[in-house]
């Protein structure tokens, strides 16, 4: 059996940093700027505080869970990051987390690797090894990423995007009927593994093939069910900018407005939780159809592109 979505718990930091600022100490030019703000609809995007550490943002996310959940029912943490460097090596980031939620006493894992597709691949991950532990039957997913002890122009990824902080806490069940993953898929493609320390020309030549990876990498997905574009009611994307989804609207024909696109210009892209943001965004303002599917979208430079099919509402009366 699937496991469905129970609930999503999102942190998102108060202090929102500007364009202006991330791009400030690279000395661009205004019309780099002009470009973000006009074209990629980049307003800004969510930092912690410069002394917040980040097992606190993960807490504030899991606060966010619905109240009530029997934590002594989780059989599993998963921890998710993009970014390799998280903390001092002998921080002990999970053991604290799980101390604090008094789960000392449950297996966890963390995955990284493929940047920011890891969330989808940790989906792809989890079904894998619930075929085999036939036990687990709920989980934590835990996504994270702070840039807060960084340089703020290490932020920005060239004519593409401008990296946020944020926390997801995700819970999982096999007995949630409700917003379920029926399917997983990453598409690799090791040619551009360089990811954030690439030449120009490698850059480049990405850019030329970005878009056909992300309709080739949800083709194939959505086929594996026996589904096409037109059995898709929403897709849930990475928040890297307007116009790639702009772009891969022109040609898929998949309209705009299946696209969630609000939070692009609200928070930009706060790597690996793009889509889960997106997802409770779309709930909570009604967006979501309560009886459609959607397409969960991440794409992580190296590169991977991962892609996660979800059904809602699939209680049976």
């Amino acid at each position: 059996m699937a496991f469905g979505i129970v609930d999503i718990g999102v942190y998102l930091p108060e202090q929102i940093q500007q364009p202006e600022e991330v791009l400030s100490a690279l000395e661009l030019g205004t019309g780099e700027l002009q470009f973000l703000r006009k074209y990629h609809h980049l307003e800004g995007v969510p930092v912690t505080d410069s002394e917040q550490m980040l097992d606190d943002t993960i807490i504030y996310a899991v606060e966010q869970l619905q109240k009530g959940y029997p934590f002594s029912e989780i059989d599993l943490v998963l921890y998710v990051h993009s970014f390799q460097v998280q903390t001092p090596g002998d921080y002990r980031l999970m053991q604290r987390i799980l101390s604090r939620l008094q789960l000392e006493h449950v297996p966890f894992y963390g995955l990284s690797q493929m940047n920011c597709a890891t969330s989808i691949a940790a989906l792809q991950w989890l079904d894998r090894l619930s075929q085999t532990q036939p036990h687990i039957r709920n989980v934590l997913l835990i996504c994270a990423d702070q840039f807060n002890f960084l340089p703020p122009e290490w932020r920005y990824l060239r004519k593409s995007a401008i990296l946020g902080d944020s926390a997801v806490a995700v819970l999982l069940s096999r007995e949630s009927c409700q917003h379920v993953v029926q399917a997983a898929h990453v598409l690799r493609d090791n040619r551009f593994h360089a990811g954030y320390h690439a030449a120009p020309e490698e850059i480049s030549a990405f850019n030329q093939i970005y878009i056909d990876h992300i309709i080739q990498g949800m083709q194939e997905l959505l086929a594996s069910q026996g589904l096409g574009f037109e059995d898709i009611n929403h897709i849930l994307p990475h928040n890297v900018n307007w116009t790639t989804w702009k772009e891969f609207s022109r040609r898929t024909g998949v309209g705009l407005e299946r696209i969630y696109l609000d939070n692009i210009s609200r928070i930009g892209h706060t790597f690996s939780t793009d889509p889960f943001i997106n997802l409770s965004s779309g709930l909570k303002e009604g967006w979501v159809c309560p009886k459609g599917r959607s397409v969960m979208v991440s794409i992580g430079l190296g590169s991977f592109f991962g892609f996660a099919l979800v059904e809602h509402g699939g209680c049976e009366e």
